[in-house]
Parts: C-alpha cells; structure tokens; sequence
C-alpha cells in the first residue's frame, strides 16, 4: 500500500525493529519520567495524547482529573486503568481505591474489569460502617488514612460534584429549620466547597508524589455561566482542580452506538487539554461498550484508517498492506485476528510509530534557541 506521496511504506516488523532500538532504555525517553511509572488508560491513543508513548497517560504520584456529561465513559475510563495497571508488575504492591460517593456503580466488576482486579478493588475506608466520603472534609481524611500508610495506591473519587461540605451542610439545616419557623437564614451557600478542594489538594500533592501514589478526580460538566468565558462548559470546585492537575481529560459522547436499533455502546472524544508530561493539548477517540468497555482494538484501526496508513473500513474490507501476514479482511474478522497473542502488541507499536510521524510533521525544525 503508498501514500498519497507515493512513498512506499516500510513493514511492520522493520518499523517495530527500529523503533525498539530507539526507544529500548527508559533513561532515553525524551520526558523526565519512566515507562513504569505510567498509568495505562485501556485506550493507546489516549496514552499517546497524554505521554507521547502507548505504554501509560498517566503518572504515578499525580493527580488527573476526568471531567466530562453523564454516561460520558468517565467511571469506565477511570476503573479500567484499575484493570491495566493490575497487569503491569510495576503496580504488583499497589492499593486500588475506589471512593464511590455517588453510590451509583451497577457494573459487574468481575466481567468488566477481570475477577483479579475485582478482588483488588477496596473502598476508601473498608475499617468504617460509612464505607466511602460524603463531604470534601471525608474525602480529605480518607485520602490522608492512605497516605499516612507511606504505600502506594491508585485512588478513584467519583465524583467530586457528589460531595458537599460540611460547613454548607449546616447552612442547608440552618436554612430548612428556619423556613420550618418562617425565618430567614442570611449567608451564602456553596463557597466552602471550592476553598476546601484548593486547601485538601495543596495539602496532599508532595504526598502524592512521595508515595507514588495516584488519584484520579471525576468531575461533571456543567454549563459556563461566566459570560467573559469562551468555555461553554465548565466543572465545581473552582480553580483548585485545574491547577493542580497533571492531567485534564474532557470527555464528550459524540455517538451512539447501535446493534439492531438497540444502543450498545458510546462513542467517546477525550480532549487532553492540560498535561504536564507533554505541555501538548492532543484528542483521542474511542469506543465504550456497555457490556465490553474500552473497544481499544477498534480505536486503533479506525485511526490508521484515518491516517491513510490503510484503507477501506465499514463493511469493506481493510487493506493493511504487508502489515500482517493474513490477507486483507473486513474489521470485526481483523478485531478477532488482533486480539490474538502478538497481534495486539504489533498493532499499537504501528499506532505509535504513526502518531510520532505526524507529531515528528507538527514540529518548527527551526535552529535551537539554546544549545
């Protein structure tokens, strides 16, 4: 198969060949952090959006925050990187915390995730009767029972705009016990909330990053009254979340997707707009099915048809060259072929392997400022 600048592209096995020489020591990559320090997200495109390589977005000792619209694939996205990092040794002595504030979880965590990572999963406080945080204060004396263990763990709060404070709870019986004897309570409701995330996650950053511990913080979007914003859509907590996150996600369902009429399934785009691994604003889009997850496989191939590496997709069949050793097929035969031993490593290699070609075409190639 050519491209459209008729260059012929080189196999798989001698691109892969090269690109493993390039990148064989962890002490060569160009970001200041180690491949086994990273968090794997389920999605190779979201890991390449967040790090710049397949192997994790995320980092250890970090915080990322996971905003996005109902049923946008923000828990999944954030319980998969629970079942990624179950397969990483680097994550063997690891903690998986799962604060469920909203009390809302229904999935089959065996099925989804993998009955090992199931087993792994505790609540955030599985030594009380109130198993998980109710206002920013709990969440912030849960969080510090963890890290006052001084042993690593990977903490999902879900989600931020669950929790109240406990200073805003008082106004709120303040409030009801006037109205009950026909007063009025004066005050405001609703700011302690914001100066509460600002001081908890000042307070626990060094300690993240001692511990190596990582929390993921799922935020809801909501709509931007500011009307000095060019943001349509924003989240609570104020600016506390944004500053001192490593990684900003935004989700957005772009699609449904269907089976006999019926939704199965949502298609997902993640904009990456804050990392500090990267300092790059990158997309990345994915499947999320109901019964399934992460389609990243799918994903996968969806992309190097985007970006002309092959050709045909839908219900055509996929030309991938001299790629692979099969004939070409249509996608959900190449799906089952990928997800064979060895295939599915191939495959995400020839994703990287594209992603930094069309990053290498991004670049100014002007002479250094400071050498």
């Amino acid at each position: 198969m050519q491209r459209a600048n008729k260059k012929v592209i080189p196999s798989l096995s001698s691109q892969v060949k090269r690109h493993s020489l390039s990148k064989s020591k962890e002490e060569e990559q160009p970001n200041n952090f180690k491949l086994s320090d990273l968090v794997p997200m389920g999605s190779t495109l979201l890991n390449l959006a967040m790090s710049g390589t397949i192997h994790g977005g995320a980092q250890k000792g970090k915080f990322i925050n996971i905003i996005g619209e109902s049923h946008g694939g923000k828990t999944v996205l954030a319980l998969t990187s629970f079942a990624e990092a179950n397969k990483k040794e680097s994550f063997d002595d690891y903690a998986f915390v799962y604060d469920d504030v909203e009390r809302a979880n229904a999935f089959d965590m065996p099925y989804m995730f993998g009955k090992e990572t199931a087993e792994r999963i505790q609540p955030a406080r599985p030594d009380k009767d109130d198993q998980h945080s109710e206002t920013i204060q709990h969440f912030q004396a849960n969080i510090l029972h963890w890290l006052n263990k001084k042993k690593p763990f990977i903490y999902i709060l879900d989600s931020f705009d669950a929790l109240d404070a406990l200073e805003d709870q008082k106004k709120v019986d303040e409030m009801v016990k006037g109205i009950e004897k026909n007063k009025e309570v004066a005050g405001t409701y609703g700011m302690a909330k914001a100066k509460g995330a600002s001081a908890i996650l000042r307070g626990i950053t060094s300690k993240l990053a001692n511990t190596q511990a990582a929390l993921f913080i799922i935020s809801q979007t909501r709509d931007n009254v500011d009307p000095m914003s060019f943001q349509k859509e924003t989240r609570s907590g104020g600016r506390a979340l944004k500053f001192y996150s490593t990684h900003e996600l935004w989700l957005k369902h772009v699609g449904d997707i269907k089976k006999n009429e019926v939704i199965i399934g949502n298609r997902v785009k993640v904009k990456v707009s804050k990392s500090k691994l990267t300092g790059k604003v990158r997309e990345a889009s994915f499947d999320v099915y109901y019964d399934y997850g992460i389609d990243d496989i799918g994903s996968c191939i969806d992309y190097l048809i985007k970006m002309e590496r092959w050709s045909g997709g839908g219900s055509a069949k996929i030309d991938f060259g001299t790629d692979f050793s099969f004939s070409s097929c249509t996608k959900s035969k190449l799906i089952n072929m990928l997800e064979s031993p060895g295939y599915y490593q191939k495959l995400q290699k020839l994703v990287e392997i594209e992603w930094n070609q069309f990053e290498d075409n991004l670049k100014l190639n002007r002479k250094r400022k400071y050498q």
